[in-house]
């Protein structure tokens, strides 16, 4: 029994064990997780409060177009109203309203000009009806499409933009990590050299100034490394809140990834810009809807035409004992009114001009910002050229350099400055190469082509 028992314990902590390992396996690989650059698009366009806020316009919107669709639908409202008074004409009407009068003792000159105090407590359902007020409700509603329109268009824009960003600070990590591995190259680099050089040093064939000089450089090698590692924190920083997750979050991203510019030609991409970006798109969808502001103001000019229907109770308590009904049809024309509407019709004119210079304007920013990247783009691909041509020649030079060091010709001094050129060559190249795929981006992005769903 004791053995039996021993060994279901051991087959139970077994099992339990290897329910651990299972867990622990699962959480490693769920926490080990890499997030390529369209999981990181997708998470920001998920979480980050940016679309949320874009979200919040367009219910806004959709919201402004419900309150003119229903301000089409009759308006019922329920109201009872209790009041008591010793006015002559009030009490008289309460109760010829109660159908109360009784004309052999109301007509009487006290009963008329001195009567007792009287209540009434009135039940009321009225339903307003609107039938034509001058095409408002239409001009309303035209100004609600227009403003759904623009604010649809904003989140495109909204869209693009985090992607954008997404790519930028994804790249950044990537040409941080670039220069993190040549920070690291160099440190290795000026350790080699601090240690050839204090040998040296040791069987007297050099003087002890070079080995400082080896040491100095050294230091400013390992101050690189750490400015290039605090750089890819920083970004690795921004790409957490642009996903809006825990900055202290553990975060792994995949491979770099190269976007393709279909159009090279800057007059062509300046006519795509203008056709496509979102961000204009919006705000000339926002012109439009303020136009429609016009036609609002110019509807007062117009006549008008309701109907009213109204049930009325009427008691000296709670209660419905006299009941009435009143139906009316009311047209309404105003002659003047000294300018209001004319001003509010200018106001609304003066707002729509406002609006469409502001579209002018985003336009000019807009060819600005289109040939800029594009000139941007030039200089840097032609600085990725140099850039390599330079690393190829600086490498070529430092083993030159060492060749004539190891032969006592050049001095220390020599060596680490033909190093400290490779290694800026090699640092400048990853820059270059950094600013060429951002440029690409921008141009994407006012091109209105930087959509995760196309890259």
């Amino acid at each position: 029994m004791d053995n039996q028992t021993h060994n279901k314990r051991f087959t139970r902590k077994l099992g339990l064990f290897g329910a651990v390992c299972v867990a622990m396996t699962f959480n490693v690989s769920a926490f080990a997780q890499t997030l390529d650059f369209k999981a990181c698009v997708e998470t920001a366009l998920n979480q980050n409060p940016e679309m949320q806020a874009s979200s919040a316009r367009i219910n806004q919107a959709q919201a402004a177009l419900e309150k003119a669709q229903s301000s089409r639908l009759p308006q019922i409202t329920l109201s009872m109203t209790g009041s008591r008074s010793d006015d002559a004409l009030n009490a008289f009407g309460m109760k010829l309203q109660q159908r109360q009068v009784n004309p052999a003792t109301d007509f009487s000159s006290s009963a008329l000009n001195a009567p007792d105090a009287q209540s009434n407590f009135n039940t009321r359902i009225e339903l307003l009806l609107p039938v034509w007020n001058g095409g408002k409700i239409s001009a309303y509603e035209d100004q609600a499409q227009a403003m759904i329109e623009a604010a649809q268009k904003g989140d495109q824009a909204v869209q693009q933009y985090l992607t954008f960003n997404v790519y930028q600070a994804y790249e950044a990590v990537h040409a941080a990590r670039a220069y993190v591995l040549v920070a690291k190259q160099a440190v290795e680099t000026a350790q080699s050299f601090v240690k050839t050089t204090k040998n040296l040093v040791e069987q007297g064939i050099v003087v002890r100034s070079e080995l400082l000089s080896a040491e100095v450089h050294q230091s400013t090698a390992e101050v690189e490394l750490l400015k290039a590692q605090g750089q890819e924190q920083i970004a690795l920083d921004t790409l957490k809140m642009l996903m809006n997750i825990d900055a202290t979050a553990e975060l792994s991203i995949g491979e770099r990834v190269d976007l393709t510019l279909v159009e090279q030609d800057a007059n062509e991409l300046v006519k795509k810009a203008l056709q496509n970006n979102l961000q204009l798109a919006a705000k000339r969808k926002e012109a439009d809807s303020s136009a429609m502001a016009i036609d609002v103001a110019k509807t007062d000019y117009k006549p008008s035409f309701n109907v009213m229907m109204r049930k009325d109770w009427h008691d000296d308590s709670l209660g419905f004992d006299s009941d009435s009904y009143t139906v009316a049809g009311v047209f309404s024309w105003k002659i003047t009114d000294f300018g209001v509407t004319d001003s509010s019709v200018a106001m609304a004119t003066s707002a729509v001009a406002e609006k469409r210079a502001a579209v002018a304007s985003e336009e000019n920013k807009l060819r600005l910002d289109v040939m800029s990247s594009w000139r941007k783009l030039q200089i840097a691909k032609q600085q990725v050229k140099s850039n390599q041509l330079a690393v190829k020649q600086a490498s070529e030079a430092q083993q030159l350099v060492m060749k004539r060091y190891k032969s006592g010709v050049a001095t220390i001094t020599e060596v680490l400055a033909s190093e400290t050129q490779l290694d800026k060559a090699r640092a400048d190249l990853v820059a270059a190469e950094f600013d060429v795929n951002v440029h690409k981006a921008k141009l994407m992005l006012t091109a209105g082509e930087m959509d995760i769903r196309r890259l």
